[in-house]
């Protein structure tokens, strides 16, 4: 059909194709009439072409065709019937042009999907120029761009508009899954090391995600690929049963739900980047119907009442008076301290010797979208590491643990009933823990450690060590008290290092970003702004009451209330981490534990540096999570950390 001035021209693209001649439209049109051909960019068969033309009075010479993106191959009957079967079928299928994963979730790879290697190429070019951003927090570290609808050239607009119509009707048409004209589309690299951790890319409108991969040459070796779990009874993410490998000119797309758990994995090529543009297909807004997410099962244990004899275990300077001062007013001001050779050297050695025993049994430790660690089976441990594993819970360390932070950690047979959870844990590569959601933080996800259940404590004003603490110090430490022998310098006992100024616990500040609202999130850490400050301990002065600590790291009004009958301030409910840590001579200065505030996440937060034979306590906020950075694969061997965690 042809219309002259408002006119419509109605072609087969197949017809198109083979016999269209756009000189042929070009004639009879009268003078005040302007010719302006808009050719469609996308040849595809079976479609009709609508092209719209105002046509000038003078015969001009028409536009060429752009080249097109031939796309035919999915739309033969043959190829689309297949399709259908296996995917609304849930019946798997893998040939050399079309695979479908069934499980854990529904996924499909249509290799060459783009049959032309010059827009492949012109593609290529413009993405290369394309400004991106650097993308790092606790979940993911890659590169990634701008949404590229926003990006105004020639190939990069064709491959959103075939994208946001062809591509979309395709499988709105074929997968049977309702979507809306909405899409997102963005380009990532990925360098050496950048990963993207374990995530579903569940949100409410969300319904196709997509990944075309731009890399050529790319093998298993390289790292990237892209692992599916699948879960456990719960809906949580458990084990890594499919990966695939980022295959160029490849198109993978799957249905986003609450059980689409997936992850890119870290890229360990030095020479490569995993290059792609991903994004995904929209729907009407849907309402979020997972269930509340269940806390981790946690097994606890009561103290021992057998003999802990820290005597033998615990360096005699920190059983002293002095010392005892000095960690309370660490731990009011700044709610954490570092003790350095906390536990006797023959004793820790001999327990660092038997902890790469291949005696003991390590289990993976879930769910991967909060944690992925090995924990040791306590009834595999070797003697000596099975005592030190006992004297942790011990009722005699829960009373030096008492006398240090002055919380009510000792059962009273009444309402003080206190309770332990205790791991043993081995980090390599890979290993990591994440930020997780306020509401889940109450649950202490991921914060596997050692819990004991306590009421609130009034922080007294005193500085002097109350005669309970003297009875008890003597219990542990019997000559340490009377006649005190001269205690090590804070430089011998609290820091590993000479250097005074390499401090040991820091606060972190974490810079504002706006972030984009699609974007999945897990955290919002992107950079951190360290601030120095003095650390140590001096309790060898003419004071013995006086301690030289330095400011707060933290506004301490934030977490303390005031008793109204005598005025003195009352902690919140809280939480005592007591972390020790092994063989970490393998790491780096980056290998650290932060505390992060999951409601405020650009709040301080506070650093725990790796360093062998030192006990650290952190007073940890409600409503904070424990962070410990992925482990990437430059990392050599392994380093342990024994967790303990007071209510």
């Amino acid at each position: 059909m042809q219309k002259l001035g408002n006119i419509i021209l109605r072609i087969s693209s197949d017809h198109l194709l083979s016999q269209f001649n756009p000189q042929k439209i070009c004639k009879n049109v009268s003078k005040s009439q302007e010719l302006n051909h808009r050719y469609h960019n996308i040849i595809l068969p079976g479609k009709i072409l609508i092209l719209s033309n105002i046509m000038a009075e003078e015969e001009p010479t028409c536009k060429r065709f752009k080249p097109s993106i031939p796309l035919n191959h999915i739309y033969n009957p043959e190829f689309e019937s297949l399709f259908r079967r296996h995917w609304l079928e849930f019946t798997p299928l893998k040939s050399s042009r079309l695979e479908i994963i069934t499980t854990p979730f529904r996924v499909c790879k249509i290799p060459n999907f783009i049959r032309s290697a010059t827009f492949m190429e012109e593609l290529k070019n413009e993405l290369s120029v394309v400004k991106g951003r650097r993308e790092g927090m606790d979940l993911y570290c890659f590169e990634q761009t701008e949404d590229l609808g926003d990006v105004k050239t020639e190939y990069i607009t064709r491959l959103h508009d075939v994208f946001e119509n062809d591509v979309r009707s395709w499988i709105d048409t074929n997968a049977g899954i309702g979507l809306s004209t909405a899409i997102s589309m963005f380009s990532s690299c990925y360098c050496d090391t950048d990963y993207f951790l374990c995530h579903d890319d569940y949100m409410a409108d969300r319904k196709i995600a997509y990944v075309l991969y731009l890399s050529e040459n790319w093998t298993a070796e390289d790292g990237g690929s892209l692992d599916l779990f699948d879960t456990d009874s719960l809906d949580r993410p458990r084990d890594i049963v499919h990966s695939l490998i980022p295959e160029y000119n490849s198109l993978v797309f799957f249905e986003v739900t609450n059980t689409s758990y997936h992850q890119v994995a870290e890229v360990i090529s030095p020479d490569k980047s995993r290059w792609t543009v991903h994004g995904w297909f929209h729907s009407p807004v849907s309402r979020d119907t997972r269930p509340p997410r269940p806390a981790i099962e946690l097994t606890f244990h009561q103290p021992s009442e057998t003999d802990g004899e820290l005597s033998s275990w615990v360096m005699d300077s920190y059983l002293s008076k002095n010392i005892v001062i000095g960690i309370q007013g660490e731990l009011e001001k700044k709610f954490c301290t570092h003790l350095a050779h906390f536990f006797k050297e023959e004793v820790y050695l001999k327990v660092s010797t038997e902890l790469i025993s291949e005696e003991i049994s390590w289990k993976k430790m879930g769910p991967a979208d909060r944690r992925n660690y090995e924990v040791a089976e306590e009834t595999t441990l070797p003697s000596t590491l099975r005592k030190f594993y006992e004297m942790f819970k011990s009722i005699e360390f829960f009373r030096l643990l008492k006398n240090y932070t002055e919380l009510e950690l000792i059962p009273d047979g009444n309402t003080m009933k206190p309770r332990m959870v205790i791991e043993l844990q081995r980090w390599s590569k890979g290993s990591y823990t994440l930020i997780y959601e306020p509401e889940e933080c109450e649950q202490n996800y991921g914060d596997i450690v050692k819990a004991v259940e306590c009421s609130k404590t009034l922080i007294s004003k005193r500085k002097e060590v109350s005669e309970e603490i003297v009875k008890d110090l003597e219990c542990l430490g019997k000559k340490n008290i009377n006649g005190l022998k001269k205690i090590p310098k804070a430089s011998e006992v609290y820091s590993s290092s000479d250097n005074s100024d390499d401090e040991r616990v820091m606060t972190i500040k974490m810079k504002k970003k706006k972030w984009r609202e699609d974007q999945p999130t897990c955290s919002r850490i992107e950079n951190y702004e360290e601030e120095r400050r003095d650390s140590s301990l001096q309790p060898d002065t003419d004071d013995p009451d006086a301690s030289d600590i330095a400011d707060s790291l933290s506004d301490s009004s934030k977490y303390t209330e005031t008793d109204d009958q005598s005025g003195d301030p009352v902690a919140e409910p809280a939480t005592l981490d007591v972390i020790m840590q092994f063989n970490t001579s393998h790491g780096s200065e980056d290998d650290t534990i932060d505390y992060v505030d999951c409601k405020e996440q650009d709040t301080p937060i506070i650093r725990v540096p790796s360093e062998d034979n030192h006990l650290c306590l952190i007073r940890k906020i409600p409503d904070t999570c424990r962070l410990q950075k992925y482990v990437n694969h430059y990392y050599e061997g392994f380093f342990l950390q024994s967790h303990l965690h007071l209510l």
